[in-house]
């Protein structure tokens, strides 16, 4: 090669240099080349519509995505998306004027080659795909030289290739189990199924973490005991399933009335600080009627329509409205003033009667009874969780929409997701008793103590057992009333980490952020709608994290650091009723009873320390202590409970059985020593047996 110029020997350098890059270039390419066929691809690229009606987390446009130039320059061509790893893929659509384009997803690059302009594609990065933040970025976007370019092709909107990201989904299938240790996992159902064999009727448990599904398992039974709480014969039972459902009590609250306000206020349809009465009508505040609580703030009629005409839907979420806990609408003899109940056969005294025909005409009925609820104390001055409060969030979901709470939840909620086993009204919408656990075994009546209200006496199963949502309200109302399993709770509790779920956008990430937030430093305990760990006050309940409770025995739990889901149902109050001391359900004496053992030990399951499956005994046999510490304060007629068959000495010997059988597997001197020392908390009368027992396992 040689270049003729007036400077022979600069002319010679400048073809050397030459003919040096276009070696460079040849080997670059011949070697990138090699790499590329020795290599699997990264990506899966087909030619595919895009899919209709798809909501995305990001529509993208390159080049030039701010739509002008940015001093900080790099956002122009490069995106930050939430996603998890293994899974996904993202659509990309490329304008007819496009003549190449690059391509790069957490910096590995697109093949783009076969890419033509005015088609667009899938493209799956499930291999390159990561936990938190993935990077997109579009580059070198060429246009067709104008000689090339159509009539209909010349516009520069032709020349843009746009870029569709889907949510994140939950993901069913295997893989990310080392996230939580397995050992942990286990310990968790060892104790669930020995409770189960020492009389706790049912449980289900499903934790997904990172958009997989880490575990979900089932154990125990529908039903355990008969109308009088004696145990059902073993082949009278039936084994609840992971398809079982659970009447979910208060957890209705947050994934039910709580993510359709959510989902509203991200639609720019209502606002948190929009005043109840602008939606619900002036009667809310102005039918107001003088009730004189006994603890209450004693203002006056006048005031406290005042108060109740600037309630605001953030008051009520966040229950600082100023109702009262429970008002009893459907029964005549709860006691408006006390706010307790009154024995069978006393003059009725509540004045907020609306009446218990579980109905239609019954529940508009409880809607005037709502609006005529004086406040029991100025709202915003202290925290006092109410079922009404949640109630009216029902009831401004209705307004807003024009339809019933539940058509809307199924509407926006259950089939996008494709939720098969979530429902208001089970038995009511295509499900038999047998889907449901059973919740108590004489109706509302706990155990035939409590007679002051005529309603249903027979085990309830696959109808709401609140009685405020069964007779107030028919069965739908934002505070009680839900069934679903865990799974499905799963996908729920999963929109809330990024706001929607594949294809299908639910809430605003500025409304998320919000929503999960304390809305007040001095109840850092309590966010719009769920509890909070806030300052160690729920450890007990949430570990380190958020969640709601169910009466019914559930809980909901999510964690948006950890990206850490978990629903954990159980049935515990479908057992016999201890009236002669602690007018408690013999289910809520055991372990599997206090949810918050579960979130303990998946944070501690989260650990990577060499030393765990000591740690872990330590804490079994400090577990088996405070039970048997529990034993010891639990008194009948001011006396020790000297009955092995109580259900907080049963408790007892579940929680020591598990901790034995561990012990003896880790064969370790520490282990005796921890062993003898468990044993000597049994009482050699009452728990004779009990040490016989102990004495098998060891052999």
């Amino acid at each position: 090669m040689m270049f003729i110029t007036k400077n022979g020997r600069k002319t010679k350098k400048l073809a050397a240099l030459a003919l040096a890059l276009a070696l460079l270039f040849a080997q670059t390419q011949s070697a990138f080349a090699q790499k590329t066929q020795d290599k699997k691809p990264l990506f899966k690229i087909e030619e595919s519509a895009l899919p209709e009606d798809a909501q995305w987390q990001a529509e993208l446009s390159f080049p030039d995505r701010w739509g002008e130039v940015e001093d900080t320059l790099a956002p122009n061509s490069l995106y930050a998306f939430d996603f998890f790893e293994g899974q996904g893929s993202i659509f990309v659509q490329v304008g007819k004027n496009v003549a190449a384009l690059s391509l790069f997803v957490n910096q590995e690059r697109v093949d783009t080659s076969a890419l033509a302009g005015g088609r667009s594609y899938k493209i799956d990065i499930s291999k390159i795909a990561r936990n938190g933040k993935n990077i997109l970025q579009a580059a070198d976007i060429r246009a067709k030289t104008a000689a090339s370019r159509s009539a209909t092709s010349s516009s520069s909107a032709s020349a843009k290739v746009k870029v569709y990201v889907p949510y994140p989904v939950l993901l069913e299938e295997g893989g990310g189990q080392s996230a939580i240790d397995s050992d942990a996992l286990d310990l968790v159902s060892q104790i669930i199924q020995s409770d189960i064999e020492h009389g706790f009727p049912c449980a289900q448990l499903a934790i997904a973490k990172n958009g997989r599904l880490l575990y979900k398992n089932s154990w125990g039974w529908l039903n355990s005991y008969d109308m009088d709480g004696n145990p059902l014969p073993q082949d009278e039972r039936v084994k609840i399933t992971d398809d079982t459902m659970f009447d979910i009590a208060s957890c209705t609250k947050a994934l039910a009335a709580n993510m359709a306000i959510e989902f509203l206020v991200s639609q720019k349809k209502l606002s948190l600080d929009t005043k109840i009465a602008d939606v619900l009508g002036d009667d809310f505040y102005k039918k107001t009627i003088n009730i004189k609580y006994k603890n209450g703030s004693g203002a006056s009629l006048g005031q406290n329509k005042k108060w109740k005409a600037a309630l605001t839907v953030r008051d009520v979420a966040c229950h600082t409205a100023g109702f009262p806990a429970g008002p009893a609408y459907y029964n005549k003899n709860f006691n408006s003033t006390t706010q307790g109940r009154e024995k069978e056969n006393q003059i009725p005294k509540n004045k907020l009667y609306a009446g218990s025909g579980a109905d239609q005409e019954t529940r508009d009925k409880t809607f005037e009874a709502i609006c005529k609820t004086p406040l029991l104390y100025e709202p915003g001055k202290r925290v006092l969780y109410s079922d009404a409060d949640y109630m009216i969030l029902g009831f401004v979901v209705e307004q807003i929409t024009g339809e019933k709470l539940d058509d809307f939840c199924k509407k926006t909620f259950w089939e996008p997701l494709e939720l098969k086993r979530t429902a208001f009204n089970p038995l009511q919408n295509g499900f038999a008793k047998n889907d449901c656990a059973a919740t108590e075994l004489r109706g509302n009546t706990r155990g035939g103590t409590l007679l002051d209200f005529a309603g249903r006496s027979d085990t309830i199963q696959g109808e709401v057992h609140d009685e405020t949502a069964y007779y107030s309200m028919a069965g739908v109302s934002g505070h009680a009333g839900l069934f679903t399993t865990a799974s499905d709770a799963l996908k729920l509790l999963s929109t809330l980490f990024y706001g929607g779920y594949g294809q299908n956008k639910f809430f605003n990430k500025d409304v998320l952020d919000t929503f999960f937030s304390p809305q007040d430093m001095g109840r850092a305990n309590w966010a719009v709608g769920w509890y909070h760990q806030g300052d160690d006050r729920r450890s007990w309940n949430f570990s380190q994290s958020a969640g709601h409770n169910g009466w019914t025995g559930t809980l909901v739990m999510l964690d948006p650091e950890e990206k850490l889901a978990l629903a954990y149902f159980t049935s515990k109050r479908n057992t016999p009723y201890r009236e002669e001391n602690s007018l408690e359900f013999e289910g809520s004496y055991f372990t599997a009873a206090a949810p918050g053992f579960v979130p303990a030990l998946l944070y501690e399951g989260m650990g990577n320390g060499a030393d765990k499956k000591n740690a872990r005994l330590l804490l079994l046999a400090d577990m088996v202590r405070d039970k048997f510490r529990l034993v010891a304060a639990e008194k009948i007629d001011g006396k020790p409970v000297t009955d092995a068959s109580h259900p907080i000495v049963r408790a007892a010997y579940s929680i020591l059985e598990v901790f034995v059988r561990r012990a003896k597997a880790a064969g370790s001197g520490q282990a005796a020593r921890l062993i003898k020392e468990a044993a000597a908390l049994l009482d050699p009368t009452r728990d004779a047996a009990e040490i016989e027992k102990i004495k098998e396992m060891m052999k």
